[in-house]
C-alpha cells in the first residue's frame, strides 16, 4: 500500500496537503510528471521512505526531507510554484495497484470522523448515498485506507461481511421508506389534480363481459 498518490482525470498527482486551511474543500497536490527528472526521483522516494508513509501529511514529511539540491523538498516545490489546488471529490486516491480508488473528499470525511470520536464504519450507509461510495468493496477499501492515512489501524482491515450485510439491508430499508412516501405523494397530486380537472382521473378499465352458460 503506497499513501499520497492517486490521480486527477488522467494526470498522476502527489497529494502534498490532503485540506486547505478554510477551505476543507480544497487539496494542495504536485504533478509528479510535470517535475524535472531530478525532482520527480526526490519527490517518489520521499513519498515510498518510511517517514513519508508514517506522515499523515506528505508535506509534513517532505518539510525535512532535504532533494538532491540540497534544499528541502517542500520548499523547492513551494519556490517553484509547484503545488495547486485541485477539489478533493476531484482526486481519486490510488493506495493499491490495480485496485478500485476513493475519492479524497470521501477519505477526509472518514479521518475526520475518526479524530471526532465517530465510527467510520457507522457513517458508510450515508456516504453511499451522498458522496459516491457505491459498492461493498470500495466501502472496505475506504475505511482501511483511511486508516492507513490516519495512522489508526481499522478494527479489522475492512468491514466484515456481518456489518456490510447490516449496512446494505439499513439503506435498502431507509429506500423503501422513501419510496412509499414518494408514492403516497405522487397518488395526493394526482388527486388533487383529478379534482380541479375530471379529465385527469385515471380511467377504469373495462372487465370482460361474462361468458353466457351454454
Amino acid at each position: 500500500m503506497l499513501k499520497h498518490v492517486g490521480k486527477q482525470g488522467d494526470k498522476r498527482v502527489a497529494v502534498i496537503f490532503r485540506e486547505v486551511p478554510d477551505e476543507t474543500h480544497m487539496a494542495l497536490v504536485v504533478y509528479p510528471d510535470q517535475l524535472q527528472q531530478n525532482l520527480h526521483d526526490d519527490l517518489m522516494n520521499a513519498i515510498q521512505s518510511p517517514k513519508g508513509q508514517e506522515a499523515r501529511n506528505l508535506g509534513e514529511a517532505l518539510h525535512s526531507i532535504r532533494g538532491s539540491n540540497g534544499d528541502t523538498i517542500l520548499n523547492t516545490i513551494h519556490k517553484n510554484a509547484f503545488m495547486k489546488k485541485v477539489r478533493t471529490q476531484d482526486i481519486i486516491m490510488l493506495p493499491r495497484p490495480n485496485q478500485p480508488g476513493v475519492r479524497l473528499d470521501e477519505i477526509n470525511k472518514i479521518i475526520n470522523d475518526l479524530d471526532t470520536g465517530s465510527k467510520a464504519a457507522q457513517d458508510m450507509a450515508k456516504l453511499d448515498a451522498q458522496a459516491g461510495l457505491a459498492d461493498p468493496d470500495k466501502n472496505a477499501a475506504a475505511v482501511q485506507a483511511a486508516a492507513q492515512i490516519a495512522g489508526k489501524p481499522s478494527d479489522s482491515g475492512v468491514l466484515s461481511d456481518s456489518v456490510l450485510a447490516e449496512k446494505l439491508v439499513e439503506q435498502a430499508n431507509q429506500m423503501k421508506v422513501q419510496m412509499q412516501s414518494l408514492e403516497n405523494e405522487i397518488n395526493r397530486l394526482m388527486t388533487e389534480a383529478a379534482e380541479l380537472n375530471p379529465e385527469l382521473a385515471p380511467k377504469k378499465r373495462r372487465g370482460r363481459p361474462a361468458k353466457a352458460n351454454a
